[in-house]
């Protein structure tokens, strides 16, 4: 059975879809899977996925390119199609392909082209974004995996790793913990820079070593934290490719990041994370692993879902930094034990 699953585009959701891709490969383990995702993805997917076919595909705004991108796989006789991406142009793409069976949720009007469509009420209570994945294949009885599994990584990547840390001084006698500083959603999920300044001086008082990673838009955060320290981080906010951060992570202790995609790569991959949440729900969409640490502040606006608050950010400003520490040094001796 060849397979074609339509990921959605971004990194965290992309990412809590791994338990429903683990699980179709339990049901089918003959199944050849291929991905199809958006191309900032395809390295990052191809490191951690090496069994499962990458496909790059840019999001298409014309038909003539709809239709081109159709034939290409119309050409990979697909016989199943899996679309956990919920634009009407995913959907039209699978069914001008002609793939036999096309299940996904029935939305944006979309259900006219799938052969088993799945409808999501008003009324129903919101559930994980995990589980929302999970449901297309439970709806029709079939077995799920638990969430154990953990994703690794190959020796060459981590090897790049090593040389790097060396590079920036950083040695393997003392614990790296890594600190996702900024976002690229909008400033309403970004804790105070003097909180994380304070995090950082706590940090490295007690010896641990801190880098700061994540893309170019965290950067300004980052410059703004080194001001606040009045020495110098590791930042290495903007430097690296997505596909280096797992290899990256992989050499940490530990994760300190807010809601983003960083946060579920790093709790997939094992590492201890205590994940800041402020403006969205950790219940649909926070880190689903252990060991993990979610901290979060009752706000009566929150979760809003905002870019940026029109308030005082009290969901994220009043998480003080010992409180960070703290669940930091929880998670470590849980990993130890």
């Amino acid at each position: 059975m060849k397979v074609l699953v339509y990921l959605p585009p971004s990194l965290g959701a992309s990412l809590l879809s791994l338990p429903c891709l683990k699980s179709w490969q339990a049901n089918f383990p003959e199944a050849e899977i291929h991905l199809l995702l958006s191309p900032s993805l395809e390295g990052l997917f191809s490191a951690i996925l090496p069994d499962y076919h990458v496909i790059p595909v840019s999001e298409v705004k014309d038909i003539t390119r709809l239709r081109r991108t159709a034939n290409q796989l119309k050409k990979m006789n697909v016989d199943f199609g899996l679309l956990l991406d919920n634009s009407f142009t995913s959907a039209l793409l699978f069914y001008l392909a002609r793939i036999p069976e096309r299940w996904g949720y029935d939305h944006e009007g979309r259900g006219f082209m799938l052969t088993r469509k799945f409808r999501v009420r008003a009324t129903d209570p919101p559930i994980h974004l995990k589980d929302y994945y999970l449901n297309l294949l439970k709806k029709v009885g079939l077995r799920l995996a638990d969430d154990s599994f953990q994703l690794t990584v190959s020796s060459p990547g981590l090897l790049r790793t090593d040389k790097l840390f060396q590079d920036f001084g950083l040695t393997s006698d003392r614990p790296i913990i890594a600190i996702k500083p900024g976002s690229s959603f909008g400033p309403a999920r970004i804790w105070p820079v003097q909180h994380q300044a304070e995090l950082i001086d706590r940090l490295r008082a007690e010896l641990y070593q801190v880098i700061l990673i994540g893309s170019a838009a965290s950067r300004p955060v980052a410059q703004a934290i080194q001001s606040s320290l009045g020495q110098k981080v590791v930042d290495l906010t903007g430097r690296l490719e997505l596909e280096d951060l797992p290899f990256l992570l992989t050499r940490c202790q530990a994760l300190v990041g807010n809601d983003s995609g960083l946060t579920h790569l790093a709790n997939f991959l094992g590492l201890p994370v205590v994940a800041l949440y402020g403006p969205t729900d950790p219940e649909t969409c926070g880190p689903i692993r252990q060991p993990v640490a979610i901290l979060k502040k009752p706000a009566p606006c929150s979760p809003c879902f905002y870019k940026t608050c029109p308030y005082d950010q009290r969901c994220l400003n009043n998480i003080q930094s010992e409180e960070v520490y703290q669940a930091l040094q929880s998670l470590l001796k849980f990993k130890s034990l």
